[in-house]
């Protein structure tokens, strides 16, 4: 259940895809049952993200000493990553009756791979916060770009991969913002 090279070009091929709101990106994507799982995987990709995430974080609170001295800035760094990875699923999830269940399987490993991609687009304002090349007000500027990017791929994989009208993909991406940056203003 190892992720091959070609499984993660192709996969984040279709996230870009996606991004870029070309549905033909769905067709890079593996579905079945075995990617499904392998699809778990993705998120480990993530794992430069992570520091960088947790370096900006650090530096943020002032705290200039080792990268995990504090338990708690690392807890929340892991928690502001596993609530932008899995509030699209779980709400998915949710929002889906149980006759279009078949769709959960497509849906659940675009949004595990886009996570990849989303995780991506988030750090870059944090690295670039992290190295001193934008001030705190820049880099916050800069993550909102990235979110909105974000927001719009959510909404068109979502309405792509479930076969959703616009409005409804909209208000679970919607949803997905709301529910995010509820995560985020109570963890500050």
């Amino acid at each position: 259940m190892f992720l091959a090279a070609d499984e993660i070009a192709r996969s984040l091929g279709g996230s870009w895809d996606l991004l870029n709101r070309r549905a033909q990106g769905l067709s890079r994507f593996e579905f079945g049952e075995a990617p499904f799982w392998r699809s778990f995987g993705a998120p480990l990709l993530t794992a430069p993200a992570a520091i960088i995430w947790l370096a900006a974080d650090r530096l943020e609170t002032g705290q200039l000493s080792g990268l995990f001295d504090d338990p708690a800035v690392v807890a929340r760094t892991a928690f502001h990553l596993a609530a932008l990875w899995l509030t699209l699923p779980l709400l998915g999830i949710a929002f889906l009756k149980r006759d279009s269940w078949a769709r959960l399987v497509p849906f659940i490993i675009v949004c595990n791979w886009s996570f990849v991609l989303a995780a991506a687009l988030l750090t870059l304002p944090a690295l670039l916060f992290a190295i001193g090349w934008a001030t705190p007000a820049l880099a916050t500027l800069y993550s909102v770009a990235s979110i909105v990017l974000i927001m719009q791929m959510r909404w068109f994989s979502t309405k792509v991969t479930l076969g959703l009208t616009s409005s409804a993909a909209l208000m679970l991406a919607a949803g997905d913002g709301l529910v995010g940056i509820g995560i985020l203003r109570a963890m500050v």
